[in-house]
Formats: structure tokens, sequence, C-alpha cells
């Protein structure tokens, strides 16, 4: 998901936001205590709404209590505790894609970016064996999804068959544990995420990708900005669908939130970047 799966803090309450950064912060302390310290440095807001989401259709019991920030330890922060194992499901979820993405870095990018890759990968590749013994099922559906995204690049993929595989890995993600009638909502929820979170990032990207001669869904199109609009919002739009139709027990303002207003602020932010005014 990588930086594009975020709430619009402006248009949260402010105990909305309060609990939006326990949930972050809580999977920080896990992170720490399932794969070391240094791992919590790949952590983003993406793998706290994989949790909200997964905690939002349960029914566990939530805890609210005060705690220390782990890097500073002056700071007070919320701690949001459950009775599943979410946290630990999407702390390996994080090292996973995290170290899939390092090697599609190594891979793609040139110079100091591919050294740092390099220098970086033998404490990847430790920590992503942690979470493939404990997690297997995930990190095949992770390394299938992947192998499947560097072929249809190889084959220069439409943007729409090149989306698939992201938008496969992170239907399986949320499929993920779940049973009974929402799970098959949940494996939908997934799979336009992932085509939503894809084409942001190929938008975001595509300046990047044609200056370094690399694969973009976008570079063959006679109006990238149009197209790749076109692309988010259509897939925004599905999953704004999909999510009507569940019942979630909880988070439901701050899951709308990343919905809603998050994906279009990054769609905003990437046109405005481009010139491309405002979102349609």
């Amino acid at each position: 998901m990588f930086g594009y799966v975020t709430a619009y803090k402006p248009e949260l309450k402010i105990k909305e936001y309060e609990v939006y950064k326990g949930v972050y912060c809580t999977l920080c302390k896990e992170l720490g205590k399932e794969y070391g310290f240094l791992s919590r440095f790949i952590l983003s807001y993406d793998g706290a709404f994989y949790v909200m989401y997964k905690l939002g259709l349960a029914k566990d019991n939530i805890s609210i209590s005060k705690s220390q920030c782990s890097f500073n330890p002056c700071k007070k922060c919320m701690k949001i505790t459950c009775e599943s194992d979410i946290y630990k499901v999407s702390a390996a979820v994080t090292v996973i894609l995290a170290y899939f993405k390092l090697k599609d870095n190594i891979r793609d990018s040139r110079g100091v970016k591919k050294i740092l890759s390099y220098f970086l990968y033998p404490y990847f590749a430790h920590i992503n064996k942690k979470a493939k013994k404990k997690y297997p099922d995930i990190f095949n559906s992770v390394e299938k999804g992947m192998a499947q995204q560097f072929e249809l690049e190889k084959d220069n993929a439409s943007p729409d068959k090149a989306a698939h595989p992201t938008a496969q890995i992170l239907s399986e993600l949320f499929y993920y544990g779940e049973c009974g009638e929402q799970a098959e909502l949940s494996k939908q929820f997934g799979y336009q995420l992932g085509r939503t979170v894809y084409f942001l990032d190929a938008f975001d990207d595509y300046e990047k990708d044609k200056e370094n001669s690399t694969f973009n869904p976008f570079l063959n199109s006679s109006d990238f900005i149009k197209e790749a609009k076109i692309s988010v919002n259509l897939s925004a739009g599905a999953l704004a669908e999909i999510y009507k139709k569940q019942q979630f027990n909880n988070f439901s303002p701050i899951i709308e939130n990343v919905i809603y207003d998050g994906i279009n602020y990054q769609l905003e932010r990437i046109s405005n970047k481009y010139g491309g005014g405002d979102n349609e």
C-alpha cells in the first residue's frame, strides 16, 4: 500500500485522530516486539488502516489505555489492544510487503537508491524470513502476485491488466482470516483498494518512470493525467460501494475518512504536481 491509504487529518475529529494514532503506535510496538527495533522504521499508516478494517468488522473487545512512545519516553500515546492476533498479522504483512518493495527497488532503481537497497537487503531478508515462517500463506500470496506483476510489466501490459496482481494481493490480504458473509465482501474490498493504490502509485511515479525508462502503465497514454484520474476514480468509486455493504462495529468514521477524503486528497495532491487541476 506504501503510503497512499491514509486518513485526511483535517476532517477527523480530535478523538478520532487520537484513536488513529493509537492504532499506529500499538502496531509500532508490535513490530518492534516481533521483528526488532529497526523494523519500526518501515511502519506506515497503511498497516494501521489494515488493523482498523479488520477490527472494525470483528466483534472483539477493544481496550484503550495510555502508554509511552517507544521513540520518545517523555511522549504519551494511546495503546489500543484486542483479543485477536491482528496486530501480529499486520506486522507480518508490513515486513513482507517492505521486503518485496526493496527487491523491486533493487531491480528498477539506479544510483544511490540502488546501492542503499543492496545495503539494506540482508536485514530485510532476515526479518522477512521470520514473517514467512509465521505466516507462509501471506508470504506465498505476495510472492505469487509480485511474480505476476514482473511478467506483466515485461509485456508492457495495459493499466487494467497491470493493476491486477496488486489488486489480487490486497484481495487475499483483506480476505485473510475472514469467514461468513463478510468474507467475500472483504475480498472485493481489498481488490478495489489494490487497484486504487496501484493507479495512484503509477500516477505519482509517472515522471520518474519516464525519465528512467522503466515501466509505467500510463506511459503510452495520450493524456496520462486524464487516464490516471479516471482509473483512480472508477476504482475508488467501486471501493466505496463495497464499503457501504459492510457492517462495521468499530472505527467506521476513520475508515470512511480514508476511503472518501484520504484517497481524494492523494489524487488531488498528485494531480496538482502535474498541473492537472481539481479532481473531477
